[in-house]
């Protein structure tokens, strides 16, 4: 068990129908089952061997989980967040800014980070989430600041928001020229560098100066040994140069780059 677990009890042998895991499918009966409480918030949980959350049928099990089922009337797949990503429309680029949401899942060594939709927050006890407020128009040294301000309050909450977002994420310019004014969209592609190949991640690891790569829940991959690791390299790496002598920001760098 991992070292995130301030305590564990068990195992205990499942009884028939007893519990259930997030889509609903039963537990085999005769399966080790564990009760684990979490260091950082003291949240209980219900674990199986390979320590992926069970909930139970029974809400007098007074569990957060078993509290959060007696509350929905039931099982649903909300107890796992899907990740979102905004539509940006015209009401929003006039009004300058859009809210944004992200959550970690609290049972995961690597802690990854995705984005989420704002109403899903504080629906489930085993994610840690952030909120931030996020420029998209305007000036671009204004917006940069901004965001890059928003970024470094959200690391305060979720380690690893500093180096998640381009600060000029979603971003567009105005610029002018002969014809008259016309808008210039400069969306600048941010990659977190999650590829569905081993090869992919290999690559840019190489060019990152690491080793390795490993796999996130949603099961693409990214470059180095663990996620600390790649996190650790970005810190310390802010542009790498290529074998043909061109430099590319390390945030820049994404599959049409060759990387």
């Amino acid at each position: 068990m991992r070292n995130i677990y301030e305590r564990v009890i068990g195992p205990a042998r499942a009884r028939k129908h007893e519990f259930v895991y997030a889509d609903g499918y039963p537990v085999r009966q005769g399966k080790f089952i564990y009760a684990v409480y979490i260091k950082k918030n003291k949240l209980e949980v219900f674990v199986d061997v390979n320590e992926v959350p069970v909930f139970p049928r029974d809400p007098r099990m007074k569990t957060s989980f078993g509290r959060y089922r007696s509350a929905k009337g039931g099982l649903t797949r909300e107890v796992y967040l899907k990740p979102s990503q905004p539509i940006i429309t015209k009401t929003m680029r006039k009004n300058g800014s859009i809210g944004r949401s992200f959550a970690t899942y609290i049972l995961e060594d690597d802690k990854s980070i995705f984005e989420i939709n704002k109403d899903s927050i504080g629906s489930s006890d085993v994610y840690h989430y952030v909120s931030l407020q996020w420029e998209i128009s305007g000036i671009k040294e204004n917006v940069q600041k901004k965001n890059t301000e928003a970024l470094e309050e959200a690391e305060k909450k979720l380690e690893g928001m500093i180096y998640f977002l381009d600060p000029l994420e979603f971003y567009i310019e105005e610029k002018n020229d002969e014809n008259g004014k016309q808008t210039l969209l400069e969306r600048l592609l941010h990659n977190p560098h999650t590829y569905g190949h081993q090869s992919q991640a290999s690559n840019v690891g190489r060019v990152l100066g690491l080793s390795g790569t490993h796999t996130m829940s949603d099961g693409s991959v990214m470059p180095g040994s663990s996620h600390q690791e790649y996190l650790q390299s970005l810190r310390e790496n802010t542009e790498i140069t290529t074998s043909s002598g061109t430099t590319i920001p390390t945030q820049n760098l994404r599959r049409n780059s060759g990387y």
